[in-house]
């Protein structure tokens, strides 16, 4: 005996759904696809029971139980890394930005000023020699211009900021936690 297996149409005026309904529950996997005409109507109406039972359950489908393990997974790694970045900053592996800024801005402006001053410096000591003895004063001038800017202002040892000598860890743990 063959067994009618009814359309998507059919399908719906059983189960009491409509197609967009249906469709829906096909595209979120609820209802397995099949050819035309090839439904089984009990089991469509106990995958959309099984649904619906779970949606009113608060366990939701399967798309809003995967969407809300892949946010879990999301603000697990954020905490991760804010807990790494929150450790380094302890370390002082970090330092702010704007310390950083303000002490680049502290060399640079010496330097301008150190090397804006080379030509009143040299102007006087230059008279009367000849241009090679000349280009020795300057390139002297210059060389220690740059030494100077290569020196560190802060020894390497003692990390300082310019908040009354305190470790830079130490000022930056206050504002971390």
């Amino acid at each position: 005996m063959l067994h009618f297996m009814p359309m998507i149409s059919q399908v719906c005026a059983w189960c009491g759904v409509s197609r967009q309904t249906f469709h829906r529950a096909l595209n979120r996997g609820v209802v397995a696809k099949k050819p035309r005409g090839r439904y089984d109507i009990q089991e469509v109406a106990r995958a959309l029971i099984k649904d619906g039972q779970a949606a009113k359950a608060g366990h939701g489908d399967h798309a809003s139980k995967l969407a809300l393990s892949e946010a879990r997974a999301a603000l697990a790694r954020e905490q991760a890394t804010a807990m790494r970045m929150k450790n380094a900053i302890l370390r002082g592996e970090y330092v702010r930005l704007s310390l950083v800024q303000r002490q680049a801005e502290v060399i640079f402006a010496t330097f301008r000023e150190r090397v804006l001053g080379i030509p009143g410096k040299v102007g006087a000591v230059c008279e009367m020699r000849s241009r090679t003895e000349v280009e020795e004063i300057v390139r002297s001038e210059c060389y220690e211009a740059l030494e100077e800017l290569s020196r560190p202002i802060v020894p390497l040892d003692r990390k300082c900021n310019d908040d009354h000598d305190v470790p830079i860890a130490a000022s930056l743990e206050s504002e971390v936690i």
